[in-house]
């Protein structure tokens, strides 16, 4: 007896649009992250000292 595939579509609804704010925070961020991903690229360091290094980078850009 084949077995048969079943796709099951649902909708989910999306929140509200992003604030002003939240949009300028966002951008920020992401330019951050960004810029800390190319000076990472050439890094030795894998795994949880990698990810630590990257967040302790991104955390100081947005402080700074």
């Amino acid at each position: 007896m084949a077995k048969q595939l079943q796709i099951v579509v649902s909708e989910v609804q999306v929140g509200a649009q992003p604030t002003a704010k939240q949009s300028a925070q966002r951008q920020k961020f992401t330019e951050a992250v960004q810029e800390v991903a190319e000076e990472m690229k050439g890094t030795r360091l894998r795994g949880a000292a990698r990810v630590r290094a990257f967040n302790t980078k991104v955390s100081q850009r947005l402080k700074g």
